[in-house]
């Protein structure tokens, strides 16, 4: 199993790196989350370079993790997919310095290049950053019995507002 590569390498020959990890082996990405199915990560990196010499890596990462819906509280399946294009720079100095310009909304992520560059960190960092804030269903299969009765609704009283529109009308 892969597990660093030479993104200077990469970059500067076009190539593709992939393989798969077991979903267990990415602890900050599982921190905190139920317990999880047997199952594997996929990855690729993919190097380029631009005609302006400056140099690429291409992540794609798939994976299925297990989350609590916030809405009913039952357990869930989520595919997570990520895709992320990051420019490589020399040193530290290269992304302060991106840092400290405008906010660029097109402007692409950079990372650090290596000889021995960690792709499982890489890729359970763009995890991470892709598990969505408040975990939901799209429909929840069912509700708790609070939230599907009516009581927590309309409650029949008049709207406070009815009396404020009664007295703009006279």
């Amino acid at each position: 199993m892969v597990s660093t590569v030479d993104t200077w390498e990469l970059a500067r020959l076009g190539h593709e790196q992939s393989g798969e990890a077991t979903l267990a082996s990415f602890s900050r990405l599982l921190d905190g989350l139920p317990a999880q199915a047997e199952s594997l990560v996929q990855w690729s990196l993919v190097g380029q370079t631009d005609s302006l010499q400056r140099r690429f890596i291409t992540l794609r990462a798939d994976a299925t993790v297990r989350l609590v819906c916030q809405r009913c509280l039952s357990e869930f399946e989520l595919p997570l997919h990520v895709e992320t294009r990051l420019q490589l720079v020399e040193t530290e100095a290269e992304i302060e310095a991106e840092e400290t310009g405008e906010d660029d909304p097109d402007a692409l992520d950079q990372v650090l290049g290596s000889s021995f560059f960690d792709v499982l960190s890489l890729v359970e960092d763009e995890l991470i950053l892709a598990l969505p804030y408040v975990p939901k269903h799209e429909v929840c299969p069912s509700l708790p019995k609070e939230l599907d009765s009516s009581e927590g609704g309309d409650t029949g009283r008049p709207s406070p507002f009815a009396v404020l529109a009664k007295l703009k009308k006279d």
